[in-house]
């Protein structure tokens, strides 16, 4: 799948086939990752791949799910993922400010890596990260950020985009249909894009 092809057809998926996979496959998310953009290079980003059954659980129990679907949204027993990035900053390596900008750019070159390979992806920031990092023994002057959920998907989420102008916190909310179907919207390009000066 070329890299076009891979941004739109990513969704934050929350429904997986149990089937584990591969560490090769995982690796190679890590390693592209890796060498991605770093502000001033500092590189202060490290990872945590978790493939083990249990402690998958013990992930997924630290996470929150689907805010505007729960608890329909939530991953169902049997349909959560096999394998989780967590995503680290070295706190002495990173910049104040620059640090947020590496770990966007590294989680979206995981999620659309995994996107081209058939995988489905969720990456998650709210959750107990106290917790979370006792559970994968974080060191301190380490700092759990967040989490990329992953496996086979289960289900295809949908975009769609809103009318011209369509605006306010309520039409930007994902959602379910009767058929258990996710519908994804997103703003129209003529209401985010400007050309030469910004005439909002």
């Amino acid at each position: 799948m070329d890299v076009r092809k891979a941004i739109y057809k990513r969704r934050s998926v929350r429904s997986f086939k149990q089937k584990p996979l591969d560490q090769q496959v995982l690796r190679e998310l890590i390693d592209a990752a890796r060498v991605g953009p770093s502000a001033a290079n500092r590189q202060p980003l490290q990872y945590v791949v978790v493939t083990e059954p249990g402690l998958c659980q013990q992930v997924f129990d630290c996470l929150k799910w689907a805010a505007y679907t729960a608890p329909r949204g939530v991953p169902q027993p049997g349909f959560t993922p096999t394998a989780y990035v967590a995503i680290c900053v070295k706190k002495d390596l990173a910049l104040a400010v620059g640090a947020k900008y590496d770990l966007g750019a590294a989680a979206q070159t995981i999620l659309l890596l995994a996107t081209a390979q058939g995988l489905g992806t969720c990456w998650i920031k709210t959750m107990d990260a106290p917790r979370l990092s006792q559970i994968l023994a974080v060191p301190e002057g380490v700092e759990l950020d967040s989490v990329v959920a992953l496996g086979l998907p289960a289900e295809e989420p949908e975009q769609v985009d809103l009318e011209p102008g369509q605006e306010g916190l309520e039409a930007i909310k994902y959602w379910r249909d009767d058929k258990d179907q996710q519908f994804v919207p997103k703003r129209n390009l003529a209401d985010i894009l400007f050309w030469n000066k910004y005439s909002g």
